[in-house]
């Protein structure tokens, strides 16, 4: 079987896109971060990716689960509007499956879920982070997959929140003792202090396939591209048969895509 992971960029106007890529691709489960969920009617297409992407693949996922990290009506710096989504939307995380779901929770582990009002120290401070973990029923096996967008740092080389997050996602995936995937955006660069503590504890693919970068040639205000900041992580359950990182100019993110079997 096969799982797709992608952060489809919210600031990228890119709904239809990347249902029609995620389609194509046709993985039994895919993990997203940055999706959005429109709470008004008229909140601006661009930011509608959720029922944009359900209104296309939902009969070819019939399990969803979304958990969302914020809430606002716009993105501002003081008096600037950089982002204005037309009315209040949630952004998140998502699973979509073609295997039953018998589990799911969305822990926020970083602040809470909140109503932004002024974004204008959200690269010092960052808003709320939370890690979906999702149980799902594999044909009779029971499979656990985490999936995370993890605290944002300029550097990317994270700091002590990044550290207990990433020691917070190695706690809350041996809560149980079965297969278990953790994928996402971590917003960390793989040497960091915060990525060995998941090395030490799960099999990491990037690095493992010598991937070069999880990020096409995007630039904008924020990050500059062409380096690796997603990854997957796997349990010693799982047969991994092949991994790849896509060459696709998507999103602002690379797809990374497995190919697997559970022992």
């Amino acid at each position: 079987m096969k799982l797709l992971n992608i952060n489809i960029g919210i600031k990228i106007d890119n709904s239809k896109d990347i249902a029609e890529f995620i389609k194509d691709i046709d993985a039994g489960i895919v993990a997203i971060q940055e999706i959005v969920r429109p709470l008004e009617a008229n909140v601006a297409a661009q930011f509608r990716s959720k029922e944009e992407i359900e209104l296309q693949l939902g009969d070819v996922y019939p399990y969803q689960f979304f958990g969302p990290l914020w809430v606002a009506k716009s993105i501002n710096e003081g008096e600037k509007i950089l982002y204005n989504f037309g009315g209040h939307v949630e952004q998140g995380n998502q699973i979509l499956s073609k295997y039953p779901i018998t589990e799911a929770t969305n822990e926020h582990y970083y602040k809470t879920y909140s109503y932004v009002l002024d974004w204008s120290n959200w690269k010092q401070e960052d808003h709320g982070r939370a890690l979906q973990i999702v149980e799902l029923d594999i044909n009779g096996k029971r499979l656990q997959l985490l999936n995370i967008h993890g605290i944002w740092t300029a550097d990317k080389l994270g700091d002590s929140r990044t550290v207990k997050e990433c020691k917070y996602v190695v706690k809350a995936a041996k809560r149980k003792k079965i297969p278990t995937i953790i994928t996402g955006d971590f917003n960390l660069l793989p040497e960091t202090d915060s990525m060995q503590a998941i090395n030490e504890e799960f099999r990491n693919l990037i690095e493992e396939y010598e991937i070069k970068a999880t990020r096409p040639d995007f630039k904008d205000e924020i990050d500059e591209g062409k380096n690796v900041v997603d990854y997957v992580f796997v349990s010693e359950e799982i047969q991994v048969k092949d991994f790849q990182v896509i060459d696709s100019g998507v999103s602002d993110h690379l797809p990374m895509l497995l190919d697997f079997e559970i022992a």
